[in-house]
């Protein structure tokens, strides 16, 4: 047979996959970093409500702030005073792993609000 020409796909199989593996990789780090937004947020959520309630019960805010940022990591947390209310606000940065794009970093922020139970309250 003359003038037939045979297709040959011999190595595309190679190119789909050398295109696929980069793309799940990359999608893969995505879902990781916001699973650890997630993390971040039930970790600022936590150490908001603990604050928020040792504050309310008279534990001074110095102290508290100490002991949250030993046991959150490094977790930052600040008291605002509302009538007879205790407002907490905590931040935590999550900085995305990778070497492109290491320099990016995300505060995570969570609120909690406790009444005021001590009855001496500055």
């Amino acid at each position: 047979m003359a003038g037939v020409r045979i297709h040959d796909d011999r190595g595309s199989v190679i190119i789909e996959v050398a295109i696929v593996i980069p793309v799940l990789l990359a999608l893969t780090a995505a879902l990781v970093w916001v699973a650890s937004l997630g993390s971040a947020y039930v970790r600022a959520l936590d150490a908001a409500q603990t604050g928020a309630r040792q504050v309310a019960r008279g534990v001074p805010e110095g102290q508290v702030m100490t002991s949250l940022a030993r046991t959150h990591g490094g977790i930052g947390v600040t008291f605002i005073r509302l009538d007879d209310l205790v407002v907490a606000q905590a931040v935590r940065p999550v900085s995305l792993a990778g070497p492109l794009l290491g320099g990016i970093t995300v505060d995570v922020s969570a609120e909690a609000t406790a009444a005021i139970e001590w009855a001496g309250w500055p």
